[in-house]
């Protein structure tokens, strides 16, 4: 399918997107959620419906943009969340960090940039948006890179074991991969005890 087909198909369904989910009127700016004090709008709401439909390449319909928006609702408290514990610490990254969480980023969802960024375009969504998203995602690894990976092991059984399944992969890779399980496991744990103590109020 043509870049020109899959704009027009996306510039259709994300116009539907915002009819279904929250009607013609232009409140953009109203409140819909509060976590500690901090707003997420209509707006941001409609946005990162837009962007994970693109990069989900997501048909949205009437059966299941309640269950979408929900998505998007969490994923933005969760992104409050992180971005108040990410300036807790302090974190950043080079320019070159940047460049290759992108690179990988692009890659995982199988999108090139300048295809993306034309289709940003054409549904009216601004590209330092996405940008914005994997810086926060980006912190939030080294974040808990920084405080779970010297705490962090496997052992050689749990190794073999998985090579057993995984013939293909080699120790290192085996390792890797089960180090990245585990902090993928304090970083959920993280993020629950963080939406524990948060005050959030649905609008």
């Amino acid at each position: 399918m043509t870049l020109v087909k899959i704009k027009k198909i996306f510039f259709i369904f994300l116009f539907l997107t915002v009819s279904f989910a929250y009607g013609s009127d232009d409140n953009s700016n109203r409140i819909e959620v509060l976590v500690n004090e901090k707003m997420i709008t209509k707006y941001d709401i409609i946005q990162r419906l837009k962007v994970n439909s693109i990069l989900n390449r997501t048909e949205i319909n009437e059966n299941n943009y309640n269950q979408l928006v929900n998505v998007v609702i969490d994923d933005l408290v969760i992104e409050k969340l992180k971005i108040k514990k990410i300036e807790e610490y302090n974190i950043g990254f080079s320019k070159d960090e940047f460049n290759q969480h992108e690179k990988r980023f692009l890659l995982n969802i199988n999108y090139n940039k300048k295809d993306l960024e034309e289709l940003f375009t054409t549904n009216n969504i601004n590209f330092n948006y996405l940008t914005d998203f994997l810086e926060i995602d980006l912190k939030w690894q080294k974040l808990i890179y920084g405080l779970y990976y010297r705490v962090s092991s496997v052992t050689e059984k749990e190794i073999s074991d998985l090579i057993s399944k995984n013939p293909d992969i080699n120790e290192e890779t085996a390792s890797n991969l089960l180090l990245q399980k585990q902090l993928d496991l304090k970083s959920m744990k993280l993020i629950k005890d963080l939406k524990d103590e948060a005050t959030i109020e649905y609008k």
